[in-house]
């Protein structure tokens, strides 16, 4: 009770002071008449203690020139391995792309390049380094959904925990200087008859079974899926890569996570387009890496438009790699479940994020969501929202240190250091702003500067948090004093 704090017409005031001042303005209405003396302590005691708290600026954001400094697309030799679709027949497309693969990056790297027509894929497609991947247009990734073809079983991670399962159709482990380029598209075939997708139901003894393996520290080289288990693979998965380079290519019908790096440093994605309806589906996941750029994109999910993470629960503090060092901007959707996701695999932390410029036309739900519980620990930490655009959404803006499958645990994550402007919404059929700390774990140093939404039907809802600073924005329902 010592440090709690009392709300009066907006202003803070702090016990101690309160008390303090409280004990003089009594001692001193002892020595003048009681009832002059008791107005006049009073007057200054409600005076002095509700002065408007200096609020100090987040000092501690980065630049993005500081950030872009260390990204550069990887470049590679003049030397082009060309596949001619209608001059080859008879084949399994996989196998003899990843023979182009190994020869171009044996050679020293240069540029597989896949003409136009499609390739079915009955099996992954393996990147080596020095190799560019290079689809024209007209050209068409698709992939199998025969289980058996996406074994033997490689390192991934799968929401945040490390296993072995079913190989990703498009995979890199330990490469640098990869590339997936071109006009051309990756189809995951998420459409396709008995497709991974329908896995989805199926999972959640597997799913749960990871969780608790993580938990428990079983180690990774034990934790083998794959065969006679359902954890859906990801479509595209680089791990432990640097210099990474997706540009103006297509991705579409993924069964689970669309674009994953993953313990992955240096990556430029510029100019490629998702369209992947399906739950599960979203833009991007980064996951533990650093030094991202990613702009001029056009990203229509099922799920968020970007999520960035680090790892889940225990497993994620063994690991204990942050997400950092990231660039978005210059970017649209038409469609989405959510917007910018931080979250809610946090484990090792997300910090030094700088997002730009966005447009979204309709967010079915959360257009910047802030999302943690009390299982995963970890850390949400100078972050630099400046220029988003939102047609319709259901919530502007949401922090929750509540999300669900919590499992009991006692790790609320840090929410700190946060500031986001000139947003513009139109319409919020729920709320403005969702902004819910926890008693033990407030959200702490946010700055709200030019936030407007113009419709929304709800107040909004702000719980335990400490030095939230807003300046000239309109918030419906919005009741924390500036």
């Amino acid at each position: 009770m010592l440090f709690s704090s009392l709300k009066v017409s907006g202003r803070t005031l702090n016990v101690v002071t309160f008390g303090t001042l409280f004990l003089i303005f009594v001692l001193n209405s002892f020595r003048i008449s009681m009832k002059t003396g008791f107005l006049a302590g009073f007057v200054f005691l409600v005076l002095y203690a509700c002065q408007p708290k200096v609020q100090k600026p987040i000092e501690s954001l980065v630049s993005v020139d500081s950030i872009l400094i260390n990204i550069y697309p990887p470049q590679f030799p003049d030397l082009n391995f060309k596949v001619e679709h209608g001059k080859i027949t008879d084949t399994r497309w996989s196998e003899f792309i990843n023979r182009k693969i190994s020869d171009c990056s044996d050679a020293g790297g240069g540029k597989v390049i896949l003409s136009a027509g499609e390739y079915f894929c009955e099996g992954p497609v393996v990147l080596k380094s020095n190799v560019n991947l290079h689809l024209e247009e007209g050209a068409r990734l698709v992939f199998s959904q025969n289980p058996a073809d996406y074994l033997p079983v490689v390192f991934v991670r799968w929401e945040g925990t490390e296993a072995y399962n079913y190989s990703p159709f498009i995979y890199a482990n330990n490469m640098e200087n990869i590339a997936i380029t071109g006009n051309g598209i990756v189809d995951g075939n998420g459409l396709g008859e008995e497709s991974f997708r329908q896995w989805r139901p199926l999972q959640k003894d597997d799913q749960n079974k990871l969780r608790e393996m993580g938990r428990d520290g079983v180690p990774v080289e034990e934790r083998i899926f794959g065969e006679g288990h359902y954890l859906r693979p990801q479509l595209i998965h680089f791990v432990n890569c640097k210099n990474i380079l997706l540009e103006n290519i297509t991705v579409t019908n993924g069964a689970f996570w669309l674009i994953q790096p993953t313990y992955c440093n240096n990556i430029t994605i510029r100019g490629i387009k998702v369209n992947s309806k399906f739950i599960n589906n979203d833009g991007v996941d980064l996951d533990s890496s650093s030094d991202v750029l990613i702009e001029n994109c056009h990203f229509n999910t099922g799920d968020d438009f970007i999520a960035i993470k680090s790892g889940r629960d225990q497993d994620g503090w063994r690991v204990n790699r942050s997400c950092k060092n990231i660039v978005i901007r210059n970017s649209f959707s038409d469609d989405c479940l959510h917007g910018i996701s931080f979250g809610s695999e946090i484990s090792g932390g997300i910090e030094n994020v700088y997002v730009e410029n966005l447009s979204f036309k309709k967010i079915r739900q959360y257009g910047l969501q802030f999302k943690s519980n009390k299982d995963r620990g970890g850390y949400i930490k100078n972050i630099h929202v400046n220029g988003i655009q939102i047609d319709s959404t259901e919530t502007c803006i949401s922090f929750t240190n509540q999300y669900h499958s919590y499992s009991g645990g006692n790790s609320p994550s840090l929410f700190e250091n946060i500031r986001i402007e000139n947003v513009d919404c139109n319409v919020a059929v729920k709320m403005a702003i969702s902004m819910e700390g926890l008693p033990e774990m407030p959200i702490r140093n946010v700055e709200l500067f030019h936030v407007r939404v113009f419709n929304s039907n709800k107040a909004s809802v702000i719980e335990n948090v400490e030095n939230l600073v807003t300046k000239n924005s309109d918030i419906p329902g919005f009741f924390y004093a500036e």
